[in-house]
């Protein structure tokens, strides 16, 4: 017999499943008492269509947890990394779909998502960089909703990211290299590769490199990242940095190019705090800041803006100027020596400068 079940997250929910699917479905219906009231008459009406042989869902009813495997399973299609699609489906179940998933994505609003932000909601206690990042990735999966003809709204199609408060960024390349000398073996390489390739850290893109993703005669790897439509790209290497890769595939002990005792890494957040005070590093350090520092180099060092952009995975070159431009020192006195002389000189007084 089924019944109204309860999770700390997400409140009163009800499971089933459609008959002929294997797919089990939930609805929440929040943690009030009038909630579980109302998931107990849901589940009353569940067993009586499926007795009269009803369909419990048609396509205009769509609900965001049929519509958020439709997307994964789009982005599988489309070579999204196992690891990402894995991180996303955990999202979706710890904290969107037991607060969004009560009604059809067609009768969902704004307000609906405003309300994970605010005080009691699942992000209440986040960052603004992390509620941008998952605001974005849900207006992506009604974006698609609305172009495979699923769905008809986009209730965060007037939703712009909150602006972000900049992050002084101090990491110097003297100071990574005392972070490096101090740091635990798996944490000293993955910051290695980091300053060897720029990538994005976390799992989108640097715990997601295979060693098949390195092409040792050509001097290359295959970054399979998705957050934009120049992520999956290809980085160069120096041949130094081949070889160090050479010595540490010979004990490796999975695919994964970074790993810790055989298995993949998801975060070194802690070992990279504990690495900088053996440094005597006393500001705060992210692995973002080795892709920053990547960045900051190369541009310091006259590296061309778009060689850079692309480096990076960025998909405008915009955006890399935004960020990036002003650390090109020199460059705009270099353009403006560029310009052929519109006149002849003439000769005239002698102007004493005061």
């Amino acid at each position: 017999m089924a019944k109204v079940l309860f999770q700390e997250r997400g409140g009163y929910f009800i499971a089933y499943r459609i008959p002929g699917s294997r797919k089990l479905i939930r609805e929440y219906f929040g943690t009030t008492e009038d909630g579980k009231n109302r998931a107990k008459v849901r589940l009353a009406e569940i067993a009586l269509m499926k007795a009269k042989g009803e369909t419990l869902r048609d396509t205009s009813s769509l609900h965001l947890d049929q519509l958020s495997q439709h997307y994964l399973n789009d982005a599988k299609v489309r070579g999204a990394g196992a690891r990402w699609r894995k991180e996303f489906a955990r999202l979706l179940n710890m904290t969107i779909l037991p607060a969004l998933c009560s009604r059809p994505v067609d009768q969902l609003t704004y307000p609906d998502m405003l309300a994970l932000t605010h005080s009691g909601g699942p992000w209440a206690d986040k960052s603004t960089p992390t509620v941008n990042r998952y605001l974005g990735y849900l207006r992506s999966v009604f974006r698609f909703g609305i172009a495979q003809g699923l769905t008809t709204k986009n209730p965060l199609s007037a939703w712009r990211k909150t602006p972000e408060r900049k992050k002084d960024v101090h990491l110097t390349v003297e100071d990574l290299r005392r972070i490096i000398a101090v740091a635990e073996p798996h944490l000293a390489w993955a910051l290695e590769v980091e300053w060897a390739l720029g990538t994005r850290p976390g799992v989108s893109e640097l715990f997601s490199i295979r060693w098949a993703d390195i092409d040792f005669e050509a001097l290359t790897v295959h970054v399979r990242g998705t957050k934009t439509e120049g992520s999956n790209r290809t980085i160069p290497i120096t041949p130094d940095f081949r070889a160090r890769l050479l010595v540490v595939r010979q004990e490796a002990q999975s695919a994964y190019i970074i790993e810790y005792l055989g298995k993949p890494i998801k975060q070194l957040r802690r070992s990279l705090t504990t690495a900088c005070r053996r440094a005597g590093i006393t500001y705060g350090v992210r692995m973002y800041d080795v892709r920053h520092l990547f960045a900051s180099a190369m541009l310091t060092g006259g590296a061309d803006l778009a060689a850079v952009s692309a480096l990076l995975g960025h998909s405008d070159i915009s955006t890399t100027q935004k960020h990036y431009y002003h650390l090109m020192q020199g460059e705009k006195e270099r353009a403006i020596a560029t310009l052929p002389p519109i006149a002849a000189p003439k000769a005239g007084k002698l102007v004493k400068i005061k």
